[in-house]
C-alpha cells in the first residue's frame, strides 16, 4: 500500500493570529495530573487524576472498591506542596473523599503522605507517587499551515474523519496513532499502536464512512517514514500524560478538541 501526500483544504480547523503567537511564545511545564496512594494498615489504593479516583479497600469482611468522580486542587502557596482532592461516588449509597497530601518522605520512592477519608469516622494514612504532565487544556492549538512537508500531521483535517472511524473500530485498545496517509484509492492507511503495544493498520474510507479493515502488521515489517512522531491521541477523559516534547491541541472552529499531538515523545 503506498503513501502519498495530498494538499490540506480547508475542513473546519481555524488557527487565528491570537494562536499563532500563542504557539511561539507558550512554554509548556509539566504539573501535577494525578497521585497514587498505598497503605497496608489499613490494606488500601487509591488510583486518581484531575477528574476521577478509584479507590479500593481490603479488610477483614472483604474488599470494597469505589469510584469517585471530582476536582484535584494544588496549594501552591503552602510549604511544603500540599494537595487536596474531593469528590463524590458515582453509585448508591453517596460517599464523599477527601484526600490531602503533604510533600514528605515517606516508604519506598513515595514523595508524599496522605491522609483521606470517605465515610464518617473512617480516616486512614498512606504514602503516594505523584504523576506529572502538561496541562492538556491550555496546550497550544495546531497549526496546519506551518507544518514541515515531513509532517505527516499537516494533512489531519483530511485525514480525521478516518482516523475517527479507525479509533471507534478499535475501542479501548487504542493507545495512540503513529501514522495516517491518503491513499490513491479513496482511503486512508491509520497505524494503530494498542495498549498492548501491537500496531495494526486500520484501511478506512476518507470520509469516515462505512466499516474499516483492520491488518496485522508484522514485526518485521520495516516502520513507516516518520511514524510515531508526533503521536495523535483520541480525545479522552483525562487527557493524555505527556511531560516531555510539545503537545498540541487538535481544534475545531466549534471550539471542540478534536485530539492531541504529541511531537518528540520520550
Amino acid at each position: 500500500m503506498s503513501w502519498i501526500t495530498r494538499c490540506v483544504r480547508d475542513s473546519g480547523f481555524a488557527v487565528g493570529a491570537a494562536v499563532l503567537a500563542t504557539v511561539a511564545v507558550a512554554q509548556q511545564v509539566a504539573v501535577v495530573q494525578g497521585f497514587e496512594c498505598r497503605s497496608d494498615d489499613p490494606s488500601f489504593r487509591l488510583d486518581a487524576n484531575r477528574v476521577s479516583a478509584q479507590f479500593e479497600l481490603t479488610t477483614a469482611k472483604g474488599k470494597r472498591e469505589v469510584v469517585f468522580r471530582g476536582a484535584m486542587q494544588p496549594l501552591a502557596s503552602a510549604p511544603p506542596q500540599l494537595i487536596v482532592w474531593r469528590g463524590d461516588s458515582t453509585h448508591l449509597p453517596r460517599e464523599t473523599l477527601v484526600v490531602t497530601l503533604r510533600e514528605e518522605a515517606c516508604r519506598a520512592a513515595a514523595t508524599h503522605r496522605a491522609v483521606l477519608s470517605v465515610r464518617t469516622g473512617e480516616a486512614m494514612m498512606g504514602c503516594c507517587t505523584l504523576r506529572t504532565g502538561y496541562d492538556a487544556r491550555i496546550a497550544p492549538a495546531a497549526n496546519f499551515t506551518t507544518k514541515n512537508p515531513d509532517d505527516w500531521a499537516r494533512l489531519l483535517p483530511d485525514l480525521l474523519p478516518a482516523i475517527n472511524l479507525c479509533v471507534a473500530r478499535e475501542g479501548n485498545r487504542v493507545k495512540w496513532v503513529s501514522r495516517a496517509a491518503p491513499t490513491n484509492q479513496g482511503t486512508s492507511v491509520v497505524r494503530v499502536v494498542e495498549t498492548t503495544g501491537t500496531s495494526v493498520d486500520c484501511i478506512a474510507d476518507l470520509a469516515g464512512r462505512g466499516t474499516p479493515k483492520i491488518d496485522a502488521v508484522g514485526a518485521a515489517e520495516p516502520p513507516l517514514p516518520s511514524a510515531g512522531n508526533p503521536r495523535f491521541y483520541p480525545p479522552r477523559d483525562p487527557p493524555p500524560l505527556v511531560n516531555c516534547g510539545k503537545l498540541e491541541r487538535v481544534v475545531t472552529k466549534s471550539g471542540a478538541v478534536a485530539g492531541y499531538l504529541h511531537y518528540d515523545p520520550c
